[in-house]
Parts: C-alpha cells; sequence; structure tokens
C-alpha cells in the first residue's frame, strides 16, 4: 500500500461529494452567480487535486519494483481498464470538467455538466481501482509455478450484472437525495439562493 492513498481517497471523497452537492443545489433552483462562479472554481480545484495525487500514486507505484506489472497492466495492457483510466477518468472525468469550469465562458449549465462528468468518471475509477485490481493475478509464491483448477496466474474476466450497477447509481442517488434534504432542511443558503 502507498501513502498517497489516504490523501488521495480524501480529495476523491470531496470532489465526487462537491459535484453531487453542485448537481442537488441546481435541482433547488440553483444559485446567484457569485456562489456559481465559487462552486466553479472548487470544484476544479478539487477535480485537479485528485488528478494530481492519482498521477502521485501511479508514479510512486512504478518506485517500487513489484507493483510495476500491477501498474503496465492498469495504466496500459490491461483491456478495458487502460480505457476507463485515461478515457473515462482522466480525459472525460477530470480533464474535461476542469476544462468547463475555467473557461471563460462558464455558465451555470457548464457547472452542472462539469459535475456530471466528475461523477461519471468517478464510476471509471473506482471500476478500474476495484475490479482491475482484483483482475490481476497476485503472484503468491515468486519465483514458483503454481496450477489449479481455479485459473491461477490467469487475468480474470468481470461484467458487472444489472444489481451491481443499479446498487451503484443508488449510491449516487443516496448522495443526491441527503444533499438535496440539507440544503432544504438546513438554510445555510444564502438567502437569494434558496
Amino acid at each position: 500500500a502507498s501513502a498517497v492513498l489516504p490523501p488521495l481517497f480524501i480529495a476523491l471523497s470531496l470532489v465526487w461529494g462537491m459535484a453531487v452537492f453542485v448537481l442537488a443545489h441546481a435541482a433547488c433552483g440553483g444559485a446567484g452567480e457569485e456562489l456559481h462562479r465559487r462552486m466553479r472554481n472548487l470544484l476544479g480545484i478539487l477535480v485537479a487535486l485528485a488528478l494530481y495525487l492519482t498521477a502521485v500514486y501511479h508514479l510512486t507505484n512504478l518506485y517500487f519494483a513489484r507493483q510495476v506489472e500491477f501498474e503496465r497492466f492498469i495504466l496500459l495492457e490491461g483491456g478495458v481498464y487502460p480505457w476507463l483510466f485515461w478515457v473515462g477518468y482522466v480525459l472525460a472525468g477530470s480533464v474535461a470538467p476542469m476544462v468547463l469550469v475555467w473557461r471563460s465562458a462558464a455558465s451555470a449549465g457548464s457547472l452542472r455538466l462539469a459535475a456530471t462528468l466528475t461523477l461519471a468518471g468517478a464510476f471509471a475509477w473506482l471500476y478500474v481501482f476495484i475490479i482491475g485490481g482484483q483482475a490481476f493475478p497476485l503472484e503468491i509464491f515468486p519465483g514458483y509455478e503454481v496450477t489449479s483448477s481455479f485459473r491461477d496466474g490467469q487475468i480474470a474476466s468481470y461484467v458487472p450484472s444489472l444489481p451491481e450497477v443499479l446498487l451503484g447509481l443508488g449510491g449516487v442517488a443516496a448522495a443526491f437525495l441527503i444533499a438535496l434534504v440539507g440544503v432544504q432542511v438546513f438554510e445555510f443558503l444564502p438567502d437569494g439562493d434558496r
């Protein structure tokens, strides 16, 4: 395990929570221009921080010889996992939201789109981190060949079932609902924004 993981998880939680908050806030009727500007800046900074810490995590993993094969699998040669990482998380879930919130003509619609793309990138990152990490075969006994009827040493394949996909979407919906109720119940928005 890497010492970068705790701050990475904190940054990812903050950015994904901010994305849900932006969408919940938009569902409550939006906000004034000043609040939109602040939310755009905060979302952009958090996305950039999470992307930076993700890069640091993968670069520090490359420092350890035992992790090089795993990093090659996740980032380059792992079939669907590199595509989800580079296209899903890096481009669609990080770079595109930063462009949307930091361009000069950013609007409330671009903020909502950036938040939606950030959440799509979250699903891509989680799939690569969790499923890709489990699909890569572990070398349990270095220097020895282990064989059994359990496909030892082979890359595992996995396709999520409909209940699993619905469970993931339900988690986002629950976070959205909690943020929406929190905005309505706890009056912490400026008066002109409710």
